[in-house]
């Protein structure tokens, strides 16, 4: 199971909603394995989103996304084997996706998913790919997938998200 980032595990209350918010995870694709939590496009997961964004640390489209995290795997596999460590289970990657994808579109994500388990967190958001794309990316452009990968932008939109703030 994957442990929080460091900063939010010294938080008592976070680990409990953590905790919480993961007997919630549900299977997102009909053939899937993998559990992740849907969570509604709130005001503050919009803020945070956008936090981001600004930062330089959202990526949007499922090719992107692979390829860096691909990069970062082969960087992160390299130092490993060096200084003889093995792999944390700490979530360090926030990967959301729309709701409005096809099966193999879903597919794709839980290979994603399995590949990077050890760092990598699913969440499916309650929107639209246009509504994603509009928001974050322009006009007239549509994201089914975006990863957070900044470690302060990781930790605002978890925080988000575990606080069940979900007002739309």
């Amino acid at each position: 199971m994957l442990k929080l980032p460091r900063s939010l595990e010294t938080d008592t209350e976070l680990q409990l909603l953590f905790h919480n918010l993961q007997k919630s995870f549900q299977v997102f694709s009909p053939d899937g394995t993998i559990k992740v939590p849907s969570v509604e496009l709130s005001d503050n997961l919009i803020h945070a989103l956008a936090f981001a964004r600004r930062c330089g640390s959202l990526r949007g489209g499922l090719e992107s996304i692979e390829t860096l995290l691909q990069t970062e795997e082969a960087g992160l596999a390299a130092i490993r084997a060096k200084q003889k460590q093995k792999d944390p289970n700490r979530i360090s990657r926030v990967f959301l996706f729309s709701n409005d994808g096809s099966e193999r579109f879903y597919r794709h994500c839980e290979a994603l998913l399995v590949r990077y388990k050890s760092r990598v967190l699913g969440i499916k958001i309650n929107a639209s790919s246009t509504l994603l794309g509009e928001r974050f990316f322009g006009k007239e452009k549509a994201v089914k997938a975006m990863l957070v990968t900044r470690k302060d932008a990781v930790i605002k939109v978890l925080s988000v998200i575990m606080a069940k703030d979900f007002e739309a």
